[in-house]
């Protein structure tokens, strides 16, 4: 009974916001079958902390479920709203925080790939809005440095390939990379097309590639049985004007 009666003091405490949440987490960690043993399995579940919350939150959870359990009881308190506060004030710093954080990142994306509004509006149109610091965009290569490639690899790089590569050498972005320096071939179901990087469009690792005679643009879905080469857009300009700015829509939060 004396544990009952410690017990139901802490309720009141965390009802009435004398606890700390560092002080209520504690004795709660250390109660936590005396908690379940009183209010029953409901409750319990409602005030046990969750590991993708804030201490402030949890502690607000559960003293509104200890708030509830209390008055179930029809015993007195006196309810704060010291965690409600807490909880607000934590969500409103984070919010500015990410705002500062989204405008740095905006301003980096105006000074750094300002110039591809011109050539890709729609895809820097969306930059501004979804681009994250795991991100990584590097300017494109000189006329000559296309032709040495081209030489190379021993072909002829049609116009919209010259576009992108003329102001885009790299591009890394989550589930999506195309790379200058790593162009190369591969041989599917009799026709030779060139790889300009990866698209996990339809599974990790699948391959994105680009018909030199077509323009068409292509993903290898290798996880597919049989693997299955899939178009995407008619052209790279149109890949990265439209399969680019969707792929991004889905990382904007």
């Amino acid at each position: 009974m004396d544990a009952d009666k410690k017990s139901l003091d802490t309720f009141i405490q965390l009802a009435e916001g004398q606890l700390s949440p560092g002080d209520w987490l504690l004795w709660f960690e250390q109660n936590k079958e005396l908690v379940e043993t009183i209010c029953g399995r409901i409750v319990f579940l409602k005030t046990k902390p969750k590991s993708s919350s804030s201490d402030v939150r949890n502690t607000h959870y559960a003293q509104v479920a200890i708030c509830n359990w209390l008055n179930s009881k029809n015993i007195s308190f006196a309810p704060s709203d010291v965690y409600a506060q807490s909880e607000k004030k934590e969500f409103d710093d984070f919010c500015e925080k990410q705002q500062k954080k989204e405008k740095k990142l905006r301003q980096l994306v105006e000074s750094k790939l300002g110039y591809l509004k011109d050539c890709f509006p729609k895809f820097y149109k969306q930059l501004l809005k979804s681009y994250h610091e795991g991100d990584h965009i590097e300017q494109g290569v000189a006329l000559s440095e296309l032709e040495k490639k081209a030489q190379q690899l021993s072909i002829t790089f049609p116009e919209d390939l010259t576009l992108f590569f003329k102001n885009i050498s790299q591009l890394e972005l989550e589930g999506l990379s195309i790379s200058f320096e790593e162009l190369g071939f591969v041989t599917q179901y009799g026709d030779k097309l060139l790889m300009l990087g990866e698209y996990w469009r339809y599974g990790d690792g699948d391959k994105l590639l680009y018909n030199l005679t077509t323009n068409n643009v292509f993903v290898l879905a290798h996880e597919l049985r049989p693997p299955e080469l899939i178009k995407q857009t008619n052209s790279i300009v149109e890949f990265v004007e439209k399969e680019i700015v969707k792929h991004l829509k889905l990382y904007e939060e």
